[in-house]
């Protein structure tokens, strides 16, 4: 009834329950123009938006990843319309997020009715009926109900949420169980920083040429220190990057962040981490994270949708 989905730049997750048993899709946020004579006998599910045939997730190039501006565009909808076609249930609210600072009440509208006019199509031409009920909600505010969720609360307190996504790091402050526009800010240091910082260090190492693309080996790095490449092993020692570098800036980004809050009044007593970068964080000192941080936005969105049952 309820699906909760996360369209995020690194990757889109999708969240619902079907009977009691959760649910989950995870796929690359990658969309690609189908172009049949490229494809000679593969064959490929395809979603149609408004007349022009897509390939969306793996099946797509390295190069297809979405672009920062996407949210809107057909290619948007090609993810949405292929994270329907999964959920095998009767689809009554879809939420989704906006980055905090972009969230603005005209704007979510304009998505609304950009969404609900498109005309979206499955691989055999069936066409996408959407749910009937669409809402938005920002980044990060899916990782606190999550954390609501979790552990039985009716949140009071003042809790900071941190969501490391791919480009950015989100933050949003919620007082009293109320969600704080004014507080929420965007800082670039997503997970592809710290991608670059590894495939920099790589190239600088060994003299190997890898593709901004190349996402999938610097996170083979990032999980073993290591690649193979011909016949020999290249490793990396990613952990003196995470530690001297990407964990740092997080760190201190997030400590400004905690002296402007207090600035305007508010105490904070709790800190919240989620989003897929928080894998590559280890243990930052008095901070709870969610559990499955990398679905946790689209849990927490299926969670808020539950609620306008």
């Amino acid at each position: 009834m309820v699906i909760g989905l996360d369209i995020g730049y690194g990757y889109t997750k999708t969240m619902f329950l079907n009977g009691v048993a959760e649910q989950r899709f995870i796929f690359p946020s990658r969309v690609g123009t189908y172009i049949p004579k490229k494809s000679f006998n593969e064959s490929f599910d395809t979603v149609t938006v408004n007349g022009r045939q897509y390939i969306v997730g793996t099946d797509t190039e390295g190069s297809s990843r979405l672009a920062a501006d996407f949210v809107g565009t057909d290619e948007y909808l090609a993810v949405i319309g292929y994270s329907l076609s999964r959920v095998n249930i009767i689809k009554r609210i879809l939420v989704l997020g906006l980055p905090p600072q972009a969230y603005e009440e005209e704007r979510v509208e304009s998505l609304k009715e950009r969404i609900r006019q498109a005309d979206i199509r499955f691989s055999d031409g069936t066409k996408v009926y959407l749910p009937g009920k669409i809402e938005f909600v920002p980044q990060g505010v899916g990782i606190y109900f999550t954390y609501l969720t979790e552990n039985g609360l009716t949140d009071t307190e003042t809790s900071v949420v941190v969501d490391i996504g791919y480009h950015t790091m989100d933050v949003v402050l919620f007082a009293g169980g109320k969600f704080k526009a004014h507080m929420s800010r965007s800082y670039p240091l997503g997970v592809k920083v710290l991608y670059d910082m590894i495939r920099d260090a790589y190239i600088k190492k060994y003299s190997v040429f890898v593709s901004p693309d190349r996402d999938e080996l610097v996170e083979k790095l990032l999980s073993t220190g290591n690649v193979p490449h011909l016949d020999e092993m290249h490793t990396i020692d990613v952990q003196s990057i995470l530690n001297d570098f990407y964990t740092g800036k997080v760190i201190k980004t997030l400590g400004g962040y905690i002296s402007d809050a207090e600035e305007y009044g508010y105490m904070i007593e709790r800190i919240i981490l989620g989003g897929g970068g928080v894998w590559y964080m280890g243990n930052v000192s008095g901070a709870y994270v969610v559990r499955d941080p990398q679905m946790a936005n689209a849990r927490g969105f299926m969670e808020y949708g539950k609620k306008l049952l």
